[in-house]
């Protein structure tokens, strides 16, 4: 859920929808209320110290738990000293000066990926459990959202994991509205219930169940970071790459419409170490995105990636949707 945060009243919107996510997560009483405070004081700052901005509000999911991850994107000043920054007490908007220390204290994953003159980003993340992802797991985040006027997206993503190996899937139905959205419904419900890890079986079967639909683009990935391998298989114009810090490579998609005409099926292997990110985005993302542009990103969650990608590309005439993979 993305939420535009322009004027003081949307602050009290974000934390009605706060709540009713934590509610529906189960997170209990002391955390949601974490939450509803983080969110309330992510969306200020934003008006404060940007002038607008983004939030975007998930639910994520970790060995087996659920957790509620809330985003704050902005295109604003930036913030020249981050230390400095979370100590209670500085401020440069004349408040208390206690947001971001307030943030992170009551988070239990926190971080902050900011650029003097090109803005801030700020995850939190809350967790029933406190459980979340561990240090050398395959993360994978997503940003999607319709096109401006439009309340279904025509876009989606997926992800299944198996004991060896976790597979993702972009779909993008061709158009936008209602009947590219039920193409891209179908496509990740194919995701969900499929039994074998194979990408060229799942793009097979995806291109079963949208023959009642008006299509799609697809793209499945399937990554095995024990062997060090990933396996793609894509037809039409969903964009997937796999990048490093000063290296990057497309991988190959055919010619098609699954659903509709999908002549060939070929699957590729690449290799996948612990510093590659994978990232998967339909065309509602422009294609001249460079993380190189990002001092200290490769560092960062992709869910960071993700939005800050968003943030920066989006074509703003199409559904869009991008999607971040990387070994933390």
């Amino acid at each position: 859920m993305l939420i535009e945060v322009r004027e003081s009243s949307q602050t009290g919107e974000i934390r009605r929808r706060t709540l009713e996510l934590a509610e529906e997560l189960h997170l209990g009483e002391k955390r949601s209320g974490a939450a509803a405070l983080a969110a309330t004081e992510m969306a200020t700052n934003l008006l404060k110290h940007a002038g607008s901005g983004n939030m975007l509000l998930q639910r994520v999911q970790q060995n087996g738990s659920s957790g509620l991850r809330l985003i704050a994107v902005d295109k604003g000043p930036g913030i020249a000293d981050i230390t400095r920054a979370l100590q209670d007490g500085h401020s440069t908007a004349g408040s208390s000066g206690n947001g971001l220390g307030a943030i992170r204290r009551v988070s239990d994953v926190f971080e902050i990926y900011s650029d003097s003159g090109a803005g801030t980003l700020i995850r939190a993340e809350f967790w029933g459990d406190k459980s979340h992802a561990t240090r050398g797991s395959l993360e994978i985040a997503a940003v999607s959202e319709p096109l401006r006027g439009e309340e279904e997206c025509g876009d989606g993503w997926g992800i299944r994991r198996f004991p060896d190996s976790q597979v993702l899937m972009v779909v993008d139905g061709l158009g936008h509205g209602v009947l590219a959205a039920e193409a891209a419904r179908e496509g990740e419900q194919v995701l969900a219930r499929a039994q074998a890890d194979s990408p060229q079986e799942i793009l097979q079967d995806i291109h079963g169940a949208l023959k009642k639909t008006r299509g799609a683009a697809v793209a499945v990935a399937k990554i095995q970071p024990e062997k060090g391998l990933l396996t793609f298989v894509g037809v039409g114009n969903v964009s997937a790459s796999i990048v490093s810090a000063g290296s990057s490579r497309s991988m190959a998609s055919h010619n098609g419409t699954v659903g509709h005409q999908m002549a060939r099926v070929q699957e590729f292997t690449y290799p996948w170490n612990a510093d590659s990110h994978l990232i998967m985005h339909s065309d509602g993302l422009g294609s001249r995105w460079d993380l190189e542009r990002y001092p200290g990103i490769w560092s960062k969650h992709p869910s960071l990636i993700a939005t800050i990608l968003h943030r920066d590309f989006s074509r703003g005439r199409d559904d869009v949707t991008v999607l971040v993979a990387k070994t933390l």
